[in-house]
């Protein structure tokens, strides 16, 4: 897939090197439901986990290179309901510049259109204000926060739910 600026494609064990780049930077991780990866083995075993079936992912890359940037996925896909999850991650020197908004506001576009979802969500940590702003630029609403709902490797944190409805998206 394409965007205005972005390369979409599909998640490879052979992105190790681009994703532990950024996925070993402390910011990184801070929100994230993994640690600070320690080596670019524990970025391979992460991959291997996102590119299971159960998962769909994207690697997102500016079109005018072959370098990984971050990553957009979709899981706890349910077909009975329509419905599944979104996530993304992004190096740190790309923040604040649109872009995981418009890699994850193309992966709803999928979502909605080619997977025929009725229902998308989102949760994220409820101190992670930049995540709140990106799931609220998509037209995600907030519906309420869940309490230590999420077991990390520190301890279980609140996360806040966030969602969209096919016929809400634009």
């Amino acid at each position: 897939m394409e965007t205005k600026r972005l390369r979409l494609r599909r998640l490879s064990i052979d992105d190790s090197r681009d994703v532990y780049a950024y996925a070993s930077d402390p910011e990184v991780a801070r929100f994230a439901l993994w640690p600070p990866h320690d080596a670019e083995e524990s970025t391979k075993a992460f991959i291997r986990f996102l590119t299971r079936p159960a998962l769909l992912n994207w690697a997102i890359l500016q079109r005018s290179s072959d370098k990984v940037i971050g990553m957009v996925f979709l899981h706890s896909l349910n077909a009975h309901h329509r419905k599944a999850e979104i996530a993304f991650n992004l190096a740190r020197q790309h923040w604040n510049k649109g872009l995981v908004t418009e890699a994850a506001c193309n992966v709803l576009n999928f979502a909605f259109h080619a997977l025929e979802l009725n229902r998308v969500e989102a949760t994220c940590m409820p101190g992670n204000l930049a995540a709140r702003r990106v799931l609220k630029k998509m037209g995600m609403t907030h519906e309420g926060r869940m309490r230590r709902s999420h077991f990390r490797y520190d301890g279980s944190h609140d996360m806040d739910l966030f969602a969209i409805l096919a016929d809400e998206f634009g």
